[in-house]
């Protein structure tokens, strides 16, 4: 399979599982808010139930008509939410008996609810209606009764009958009604025993408050005196009830709603597990196809890098488009080969021949130096001969005088001290350019001064660095010896020097040219410079690139510094670096750092 198709693939698959995972996260959002707007209509629910519920404690405890009239209102706002939520669940297809169960339960709640208001309507809801009214009215009679008595005993027998009264309608504790009772028995008695001719009366209406308060005490019980008792227990049972079905709704549409988003979330993880299984084993086999040929491309890159070895070859088999970059990288290979090939052949006929312009030139100033002293041997020699023929004359012709011959004898002496000076200088010259020749002709590493060195290269271009165009200072020290190529430097110090006078060389002013060496911690740093015209910062970051030169026209060919460069850093395994101030002048930085070397003493 392509790579292309791969991913493709790969790219569709990682499309499908974000489109899954977009789906699912709708859905998911869609029942949350299934779940929220069914939350918020239980709770609205739970609250109207739970309002109708605090109802009747709230009428229990006040016992006033007000408290009936928002039973109706609370009936309808528990209607509307219990309808919401009925809606909501009949559109979802959700299970309702449950919710039909708390509806009756809340609809037989608020039936006892009311059969308990008709009896606190039976009861009366102030002091003047109903049972607590009627015999309310009948006590007061009494009590005006016995006032009218004025019978102290009675009076209080009647004020202690009326405390019981209402400590019991206080607190509903039935160890009051026996009080009451013993204190209506006493209160009969008394009536009989005191007042025989008003009892009757008195009797009546002690029997009439008797019995509305014991139809009171009825009602009260059949409301029921505290929660377990009457109407109020079954209110009690029928709360619970209501608590408990409501929680069991809650639990039953929240699970139903938790289960279908569990099997909703399985059924799209599943989808997207498998999704993301079959993309991984894609990722993995491309991941493994091309992380081996890209492995396989790069180690021979390193390779190739490393050792500058273009016929190392990738060999990668295959249709894919890496193994295509790979045949590709291959025929490069093959091609920067051929070209290194050629490269290299026209480069080596382009050095020498650079080597034997350079030759050139030092065979030739070597034969203007030595024209110099020739001369002047040839002409002392001359003069001798004459001088030696004047003298023979002389002396055949008989007119040879004291002061001639001591003039002739000076002029001898002259003649052969400027030629034994001049063949000595001869001599010199030849020895210089011999040991130029035989450094250039054997290239092994030999020890060698380098201050001797240097100055004998610089006595063959003595022609071409003449005063006052030309000053040249050598500030090497006399105890450096160096275990190198010396033809390495010979050709270095040639080139340098070639380029130091045909590019550096300013016609109006004296060009100085500096050769120094010293050792630093244990590197040798050679400096090779001058104060002439400089180099164009445009040509200093390719300057020893080959066929840099700014005299292309005049004949250069732009070797010169390329030369230097490879003979540095591939025969000396040195580093060079070249400066030029932009105020002129250049140097030329050579460090050695693998050169054996010593400082002898003389």
């Amino acid at each position: 399979m392509q790579l292309k198709q791969s991913l493709l693939f790969f790219k569709t698959a990682a499309v499908g599982s974000a489109l899954v995972i977009m789906i699912v996260s709708w859905v998911l959002y869609v029942q949350l808010q299934q779940t929220r707007e069914l939350n918020d209509r239980l709770f609205m629910l739970q609250t109207q139930i739970q309002r109708l519920l605090d109802q009747e404690e709230r009428f229990l405890i006040e016992r006033q008509r007000e408290s009936l009239k928002s039973i109706e209102d609370l009936r309808f706002a528990y209607k509307d939410s219990y309808s919401q939520l009925l809606n909501m669940l009949v559109s979802h297809d959700r299970d309702l008996d449950l919710l039909f169960k708390l509806d009756e339960e809340v609809k037989r709640f608020t039936l006892k609810y009311e059969q308990l208001a008709s009896m606190q309507a039976l009861l009366g809801y102030d002091k003047s209606e109903g049972v607590y009214g009627n015999f309310r009215r009948q006590a007061h009679a009494l009590q005006d009764i016995a006032k009218s008595t004025n019978h102290p005993q009675l009076e209080i027998l009647i004020l202690e009958l009326r405390r019981r009264e209402k400590d019991f309608l206080l607190r509903l504790d039935p160890s009051y009604l026996l009080m009451h009772q013993e204190l209506l028995v006493n209160t009969k008695a008394l009536i009989r025993e005191q007042f025989p001719d008003k009892s009757a009366q008195l009797l009546s209406t002690l029997k009439q408050y008797d019995q509305g308060f014991n139809t009171y005490i009825n009602v009260l019980k059949r409301q029921g005196l505290d929660h377990s008792q009457g109407v109020r227990a079954e209110l009690h049972d029928l709360k619970l009830s209501i608590r408990g079905h409501f929680e069991v709704v809650s639990k039953q549409l929240f699970n139903q709603s938790l289960d279908k988003k569990q099997q909703l979330i399985l059924a799209c993880l599943s989808v997207i597990v498998f999704i993301s299984c079959c993309s991984l084993f894609l990722l993995y086999m491309l991941n493994s196809r091309i992380s081996e040929h890209i492995i396989a491309i790069s180690r021979v890159l390193k390779k190739v890098a490393k050792h500058e070895d273009f016929s190392l070859r990738v060999d990668i088999q295959g249709e894919d488009e890496i193994a295509q970059i790979a045949h590709y990288l291959d025929d490069l290979l093959a091609f920067i080969e051929t070209l290194l090939d050629r490269l290299t052949a026209a480069q080596q006929r382009l050095i020498e021949e650079a080597k034997m312009a350079s030759l050139g030139n030092m065979v030739s100033g070597f034969a203007h130096e030595l024209n110099t002293p020739l001369g002047v041997a040839i002409t002392s020699q001359s003069l001798l001969k004459e001088q030696v023929e004047t003298l023979k004359k002389d002396l055949e012709s008989g007119q040879l005088q004291k002061h001639t011959l001591t003039h002739l004898i000076n002029e001898a002496e002259t003649a052969l001290y400027l030629l034994e000076n001049n063949l000595h200088r001869t001599a010199s010259l030849i020895n210089d350019f011999k040991k130029v020749s035989v450094q250039q002709e054997y290239d092994d590493v030999q020890e060698f001064n380098l201050k001797a060195l240097v100055e004998g290269v610089f006595d063959c271009y003595q022609h071409e660095l003449q005063a006052p165009g030309y000053h040249v200072d050598l500030e090497i020290p006399e105890s450096l010896i160096l275990n190198s190529y010396p033809n390495v430097f010979v050709q270095i110090l040639t080139y340098s020097l070639n380029n130091s006078i045909q590019h550096g060389k300013n016609k109006d002013r004296t060009l100085n040219i500096v050769v120094s060496a010293l050792v630093v911690n244990e590197y040798i740093h050679v400096y090779i410079k001058d104060d002439g015209n400089g180099i164009d910062k445009e040509l200093l970051p390719v300057i020893f690139e080959p066929f840099i030169t700014t005299q292309r026209n005049q004949g250069g060919i732009g070797l010169g510094l390329s030369i230097i460069y490879n003979l540095v850093t591939q025969k000396l395994k040195g580093e060079v670096k070249i400066q030029s101030p932009a105020h002129g002048g250049a140097c030329l930085h050579i460090i050695l750092a693998n050169t054996p070397f010593e400082l002898k003493e003389h």
